[in-house]
């Protein structure tokens, strides 16, 4: 399927190149009141408006229009949106590969058409989140921030950096209204201290009077202490930090952070918190009322008028989502962000604390058979290989000789791999793509060791591979991920008897994408409930128990 749909974009991609120099077609104006009938936009103009005003800088893009290529958009619309229902005229911005980027607007036939597409593209937002989360967290934290608006017979879609800005622009280009230039100021009310700003969050929520632990540099040991053990967040990962707690069986919890604005900082801080936020929920399962709010609680974030910094915000509160928009209005920030937190998951009942697993099967998670490879290694004899396990076997060779020294210990030897892996494999960001055809090789070690490009199947595949020729025993996990709705795997290795879990992809990802450093791993042997609590899941009562800490190294 993404194969045909990669062919038929080539022509409309060519096509949109040359109309980019030229206005977008008047034919394709729609009127939908009066105020909208001024202003005649197109559905093409409209796309262009929200794309100037996105936040993003890349150029790699696929421009798809309704009068270029009819057939290719329609293509598109019904086999990716899923929307089948009558539209007049549509304009798609995406980007390729590993980045989420989308402007969709298009224009329907009547009030019913109109709906239903609204319904499409929120199921749309909700599936395609799951393809970033852990690959590429800056890219799913945007699509978790997508937005729809829709008004009259328009629909518009938007995941981009700013969605306020693309989405707001449009909105006032429907209503016919001058678009004015925002000016960057503070109001003279504006709270910017984090203890005001907690303090006003519990007055917002109605917290005053309740039983509340207060954590702040008034006690700078005991807020330290908090935020590594509970978020799992190191002191320079972040500036200034308020948090207000319930005590007993309140699950209430607001949390007012600054740190760098930084994209990729910010992003990784909000996944903590996210990570910390799922823990809670299951902690209150038998908890209704408290899980019932727990599954609405997020974490966002909004940069600072002064641009110096970003707040970010843990909300375990009613109403959370609410409570973050008035946050940002509040601290006068630039708007707000949304992480990508799923709320809604099972409890495992024979493993309380982790979420239940189903294997989503969205994919085939058989894991590629390296037997015969293993089998030649060991005797010297290549003759029985095939081509394609031959270069395998080389490849590997090579790499082993490479990051191998003699009198190494099993740690050793799986950090030596483990690195390589990380700071030599790409990830296929095909795979994100929901047009492009991922490569079976990329599934494979062949796409780790040859082609230096795999999925998460390849990554573990091969990490398999290079720790089964250095004789370290290793076993390769399927799992899930985004409770249980995207499929996953990682590996598990026993060293000097203790079992850790591993996620080479994972890792390779966060340093691609700037947020660790060299050996900076996070998800390098750490025990099951590591796991468990970053959003893995797996089938527990058939898999080994890491309950070792300190990665190994004791």
């Amino acid at each position: 399927m993404k194969r045909i749909l990669s062919l038929l974009l080539c022509v409309a991609l060519l096509l949109a190149l040359l109309a980019a120099c030229q206005e977008p077609a008047s034919e394709s104006t729609t009127t939908i009141s009066s105020a909208v009938a001024e202003s005649e936009w197109s559905v093409g103009e409209l796309a262009i408006l929200a794309f100037e005003h996105s936040g993003y800088e890349d150029d790699d893009l696929e421009f798809l229009y309704a009068d270029i290529d009819r057939e290719t958009i329609t293509f598109y619309i019904e086999n990716v949106y899923g929307l089948q229902d009558p539209w007049e005229d549509a304009a798609v911005f995406r980007a390729t590969g590993m980045s989420a980027f989308e402007i969709a607007v298009l224009c329907m036939e009547d009030s019913t058409t109109v709906a239903q597409a609204v319904t499409a593209l929120e199921d749309y937002i909700a599936n395609r989140q799951g393809d970033f989360v852990g690959y590429a967290p800056a890219e799913a934290d945007m699509v978790a921030n997508g937005r729809i608006i829709q008004d009259g017979p328009f629909v518009a879609l938007f995941i981009c950096p700013d969605t306020d800005g693309a989405s707001e622009v449009v909105a006032q280009a429907l209503k016919g209204e001058i678009l004015p230039e925002p000016e960057p100021t503070i109001s003279a009310d504006a709270i910017t201290d984090v203890k005001e700003l907690r303090d006003w969050l519990v007055s917002y929520c109605g917290m005053e009077e309740t039983e509340l632990e207060l954590l702040d540099d008034s006690d700078s040991d005991a807020l330290n202490a908090y935020i590594e053990d509970s978020y799992g967040l190191k002191r320079n990962q972040w500036m200034e930090c308020a948090i207000a707690r319930g005590t007993g069986d309140s699950a209430f919890e607001v949390a007012v952070m600054t740190g760098a604005n930084d994209w990729a900082l910010s992003s990784d801080i909000q996944k903590c918190l996210d990570w910390y936020l799922n823990s809670k929920q299951i902690a209150f399962q038998n908890n209704a009322e408290e899980k019932s709010m727990l599954s609405q609680a997020v974490s966002a974030g909004g940069v600072a008028r002064s641009e110096e910094y970003v707040y970010i915000v843990l909300l375990a509160c009613k109403e959370a989502k609410q409570t973050a928009s008035a946050f940002a209005e509040t601290a006068a920030t630039y708007g707000i962000t949304f992480s990508t937190r799923n709320g809604i998951f099972q409890e495992d009942p024979n493993h309380p604390g982790r979420i239940l697993f189903v294997q989503p099967n969205k994919i085939d998670m058989s894991f590629y058979d390296t037997t015969s490879i293993c089998a030649a290694w060991k005797t010297g004899d290549v003759s029985e290989l095939s081509s394609y396990d031959k270069e395998i076997y080389d490849a590997a060779k090579v790499v082993l000789n490479e990051v191998l020294k003699e009198g190494m210990s099993d740690l050793e030897k799986e950090t030596a791999i483990y690195n390589w892996l990380v700071s030599n494999v790409n990830y296929d960001g095909a795979y994100q793509d929901v047009i492009k055809e991922t490569s079976g090789d990329s599934a494979t070690p062949y796409g780790g060791l040859v082609n230096r490009t795999a999925i998460c199947l390849g990554y573990v595949t091969t990490f398999q591979l290079l720790m089964d020729l250095a004789e370290v025993e290793c076993i390769t996990v399927s799992g899930a991920t985004f409770s249980s709705q995207e499929d996953h795997g990682w590996n598990m290795v026993r060293i000097d008897g203790n079992w850790y879990c591993t996620d080479v992809t994972w890792d390779a990802n966060r340093q691609a994408w700037g947020d660790g450093g060299e050996k900076d791993w996070r998800f390098f042997n750490i025990t099951s409930d590591d796991m468990a609590a970053t959003d893995h899941q797996w089938d527990y009562a058939n898999t080994p128990e890491a309950i070792t800490t300190g990665n190994g190294w004791g």
